[in-house]
């Protein structure tokens, strides 16, 4: 084989690994049914979890959270701790319940397994935690507020709209290696400066 194609192999092999490298990996996934109405909290290995609620085929509701790290690894190590003894019902029992709850787990150097119950069960020790853990991610991320979380993931670039916190819409014009943000107010052409640490105290939204 040319060095040529080797390279050209080795570019290869290095793009499938970056690409999959950008997949997130699911570590757990709750549905809870009632009724007409599902309610779904997801927890990815890159951090970020998700909630969304279904009413029939319709979604009403998606909200996500990226979780900080310390975060992360506190969930993390309950589905750790009780990931392999948390236990449900015989599927046989739930088949024809319209209320459920159903967990998968995919921890890493583990076997996928589901757990299946009935909102009404009484539930083990090690069932009960993961639960709990699951109630509290899922109540944080729907109580997350859409324009913070959106800031605080907000990359800045050129052009982009945001609303300050004194009710002016601005540009922003520059983004500097710094970090530092050079905002345009609307109507005043007034040039902001402001570091790229202080932005949650400026900017109040990122206008998508």
């Amino acid at each position: 084989m040319t060095p040529q194609r080797l390279g050209l192999l080795g570019a290869l092999v290095w793009a499938s690994v970056l690409c999959a490298q950008s997949i997130p990996t699911v570590l757990v996934e709750r549905h809870r049914t009632i009724g007409n109405t599902t309610t779904r909290i997801t927890l990815f290995d890159n951090r970020m979890a998700v909630t969304t609620v279904r009413e029939g085929e319709k979604q009403v509701f998606l909200r996500q959270l990226a979780l900080e790290e310390a975060e992360y690894e506190v969930y993390f190590q309950v589905l750790e701790e009780v990931g392999d003894s948390a236990r449900g019902e015989r599927q046989s029992s739930l088949d024809n319940d319209d209320s459920k709850v159903t967990i998968s787990l995919d921890l890493p150097g583990r076997s996928p397994r589901q757990i299946r119950f009935s909102p009404l069960q009484v539930l083990g020790l090690e069932t009960n935690r993961l639960m709990a853990a699951l109630d509290d991610l899922e109540r944080r991320v729907a109580e997350t507020s859409p324009s913070h979380e959106a800031l605080r993931t907000w990359k800045p670039k050129r052009g982009d709209r945001v609303e300050l916190f004194t009710g002016t819409m601005a540009t922003v014009d520059e983004v500097r290696e710094s970090g530092v943000i050079v905002l345009i107010h609307d109507v005043t052409g007034i040039i902001e400066i402001v570091p790229g640490a202080e932005a949650s105290r400026v900017i109040m939204r990122v206008d998508s």
